[in-house]
């Protein structure tokens, strides 16, 4: 049996376009967040959002999960031909463990290996904060929620409900009189929940990272930022 080309080939045309028109009716119905992503899509849907698993291709091109039109989890994202990563994302920020390639003609291919926060290599460990001045406690916890937030609360403990302040002679317990962003950003004040073990506020962020200054009632401060998009968690333990 002998084949037509030419009107095979005009077939294979036609597919060809239907599969691309298919592509972007999908990328119109489930929209890509990321701008550097806007194009083709074709992947898994939600409420009008890429969701799930999908493949988006604009000035990047991105394979593996998101979240409400943004990479969410794991995937490969293409920066070019050349340069490329592979690891996890939060909110179409890589956030921990990944690889950076970048690929070289007639050599080996350059590796970064470590873990991102806030879509900045922090090294062999995962960090999410850093501190950079804090008084003398006797213990300090600082946490973010492993799912996605903007707000910071501080929460400090005593063992009596009239502690002798470490810093100084008068007695009473040690509570947080403000809380700004060194960086200019806006924040709220939530709640402030109080008894006499327990100093307890909430604040609402407006951006990430966020280099925050913890104002405490005895004149002392804590300086910190924090990286990645949390609810955060800072408790501080007084033993009186």
């Amino acid at each position: 049996m002998k084949y037509n080309w030419k009107i095979y080939s005009i077939i294979c045309v036609a597919l060809c376009n239907v599969g691309w028109l298919n592509a972007q009716d999908t990328a119109g119905v489930c929209k890509v967040e990321a701008k550097a992503l806007s194009g083709i899509y074709v992947g898994e849907c939600k409420n009008g959002f890429a969701n799930g698993k999908g493949d988006a291709k604009g000035m990047h091109h991105y394979v593996g999960l998101f979240k409400f039109g943004l990479p969410n989890g794991k995937g490969v994202y293409n920066f070019s031909d050349k340069v490329y990563y592979s690891g996890n994302f939060q909110e179409g920020l890589k956030e921990g463990k990944g690889e950076m390639h970048y690929l070289r003609d007639g050599a080996a291919d350059s590796v970064v290996k470590g873990y991102w926060s806030a879509d900045v290599y922090r090294g062999k460990s995962y960090k999410t904060y850093n501190v950079t001045e804090m008084p003398s406690f006797d213990r300090v916890d600082i946490d973010p929620s492993d799912d996605p937030g903007n707000t910071f609360t501080i929460e400090i403990s005593t063992t009596s409900s009239q502690p002798n302040d470490q810093y100084a002679n008068n007695r009473y317990q040690l509570s947080v009189t403000d809380v700004i962003a060194k960086d200019g950003s806006n924040i709220r004040k939530l709640e402030t929940p109080f008894n006499s073990f327990k100093f307890s506020a909430t604040y609402e962020l407006t951006q990430f990272p966020v280099k925050l200054q913890v104002m405490l009632s005895n004149s002392r401060t804590i300086n910190l930022e924090l990286y990645k998009k949390a609810k955060w968690m800072m408790k501080i333990f007084i033993n009186k």
